[in-house]
């Protein structure tokens, strides 16, 4: 059984929608829960793979979400522009079996992933 959840936080909002995303995914004990999480965050400056510090304001709720739930970011291409801003979230990483964008879907382009 898969657990998917949606999000969208549009671009002049404040960070609400991250935070109860980051209550949402609160430490459980079952970081092997198969889950997903996907949707446009606006975050273009983000660092949803863990490479940048920060343990205060966007990047560390960003890094509450991902790194102390065990999810992985596994698209790592543009999604409008040059902007990240569909944000997809696996857990875990190795149920993903093949990921992709498709273009002229919307203003966005559209990911497409394969799951086991």
């Amino acid at each position: 059984m898969w657990e998917v959840v949606g999000v969208y936080r549009a671009p002049n909002e404040d960070m609400r929608a991250i935070e109860r995303l980051a209550a949402r995914t609160g430490f459980t004990g079952n970081c092997a829960k198969r889950s997903i999480i996907g949707g446009d965050l606006n975050l273009p400056y983000a660092d949803w793979n863990g490479n940048a510090g920060g343990n205060r304001g966007t990047q560390a709720l960003i890094n509450s979400v991902v790194w102390e739930n065990g999810y992985s970011q596994v698209i790592d291409s543009p999604t409008r522009g040059d902007a990240l801003l569909d944000v997809y979230l696996v857990r875990p990483e190795s149920s993903v079996t093949c990921s992709g964008i498709v273009q002229g879907v919307s203003d966005h382009h559209a990911v497409i992933l394969e799951v086991q």
